[in-house]
Formats: C-alpha cells, sequence, structure tokens
C-alpha cells in the first residue's frame, strides 16, 4: 500500500472515531445512573463530624 492511501485511512478511522463519541456521549442515559437524574444529585464525598483525629471539627 502506498504511504498516502494508509494516511488517508488513518484520517477517515479518525473521524469516524470522533463521529462514533460524539453519538454515545449524547446518549445522557447511557451512562448516567437514573437514580442521579430523579435526586439531582451527584456522587459526593461524605464527611463524618464524629472522626477521631485530634483536631478539632
Amino acid at each position: 500500500m502506498e504511504k498516502r492511501n494508509l494516511k488517508r485511512i488513518i484520517q477517515d478511522l479518525e473521524t469516524l472515531l470522533v463521529e462514533l463519541k460524539s453519538e454515545v456521549y449524547s446518549d445522557k442515559e447511557a451512562y448516567v445512573h437514573p437514580w442521579y437524574e430523579q435526586t439531582g444529585n451527584s456522587p459526593k464525598r461524605i464527611y463524618s463530624q464524629d472522626d477521631d483525629d485530634g483536631y478539632t471539627d
């Protein structure tokens, strides 16, 4: 194969990958758990006020 053809194939594949990513990420239901949509909350780290690290809270 000619180098020119290979470069064209790579360019076409990269363009296709960008299009596929945009389709997948535009479908929010595919990667967001329904619980977060209902509560409107995102997972957060919970800090306990009862820690015993020696420092005042």
